[in-house]
């Protein structure tokens, strides 16, 4: 019997997210200027950019915050 995916909620998915990267000093931030969502990752350290244009679907997969039955959403 196939079980069907839980979908997580994109902030949830943030949340989690930023609780992998804390580990690290980092965190996820969106900039919203230009009327464009940029996603980017910030040293919490030392309050520079560390990375801009995080592409969110390959950090999710890369910090394995997802659980095989859950479903990322589709933004």
């Amino acid at each position: 019997m196939a079980r069907s995916a839980i979908a997580i909620s994109h902030r949830a998915l943030k949340a989690r997210v930023n609780r992998a990267l804390a580990h690290d000093r980092k965190q996820l931030r969106t900039d919203r200027r230009g009327g464009v969502l940029r996603q980017m990752l910030i040293d919490t350290r030392k309050g520079e950019v560390v990375e801009i244009a995080v592409d969110f679907d390959k950090l999710v997969r890369r910090l394995e915050v997802l659980r095989p039955w859950e479903q990322a959403p589709s933004l």
